[in-house]
């Protein structure tokens, strides 16, 4: 079969697809066009993180370091958010997350994928936050995993998926107060063994899906400087609200 032959074919099965299946908006179900993720209506409901904001946590509304990370500085260099952890991109989200909608990681990737490429071009290394193996089989996917296959091109970081390790089983962070989630994951991750060499000096960028209060990230963290990572950043898809480090 010829190139055009198999270009019909394609164009037919994306057809039949779309008549079968009409694209839908992800957080309402309207009709939308083709490769659109979010209808008009809940994309203008998608808050951007405005400036100015904390340069180290990225907490809104502050032109120079924040109170907390002037009082306790995080092991993580600088984070940013895209959005507000509101409205239809928290359901969005949770949907994701929670009720295995795993079909939604692609759409939310794309749109981590929209962050400046200033955000996350100067890393040597992309590391997601990963899940302990018990969660990650009870979900059957690593949620920042998914989010962070959004960012690299052909050229740019290297993807690291298994840079990091979570050595112990933690309970959700979700329903717990700032002190009890800095124990929560106190000491739960760890640096593989066989990229403890090509960490000295590097930068490294880790995802996540959402920055509530950074304890998560700033184990994380950590656990890269104490391995002779130089920086970390953080780049999340979303912000909750009032979520500093």
């Amino acid at each position: 079969m010829g190139a055009r032959g198999g270009q019909a074919l394609a164009n037919l099965a994306h057809g039949l697809r779309d008549l079968l299946f009409p694209p839908a908006c992800a957080a309402c179900g309207a009709p939308v066009g083709q490769d659109e993720f979010l209808c008009p209506a809940c994309q203008g409901q998608v808050e951007p993180l405005a400036a100015p904001a904390c340069p180290v946590c990225g907490l809104p509304g502050h032109s120079w370091l924040c109170p907390a990370c002037q009082a306790s500085p995080p092991a993580f260099d600088a984070a940013r958010s895209l959005a507000a952890h509101a409205g239809p991109l928290a359901e969005v989200v949770r949907g994701f997350k929670y009720q295995r909608r795993y079909w939604l990681g692609q759409g939310l990737a794309r749109l981590l994928g929209d962050a400046p490429r200033s955000w996350w071009a100067t890393v040597d290394l992309i590391a997601p936050v990963p899940l302990h193996p018990r969660r990650l089989v009870a979900r059957g996917f690593n949620q920042a995993l998914v989010l962070a296959r959004g960012l690299p091109g052909r050229e740019g970081p290297e993807l690291a998926p298994r840079l990091l390790s979570r050595r112990r089983y933690t309970r959700p962070q979700v329903g717990l107060d700032p002190g009890a989630r800095r124990r929560n994951v106190a000491g739960a991750f760890a640096v593989a063994p066989n990229w403890q060499d090509r960490l000295e000096g590097a930068w490294v960028l880790l995802v996540d899906d959402v920055f509530t209060t950074g304890a998560t990230v700033n184990e994380c963290a950590k656990a890269l400087k104490q391995a002779g990572a130089e920086r970390v950043e953080v780049l999340t898809l979303a912000r909750a609200a009032g979520g500093k480090s």
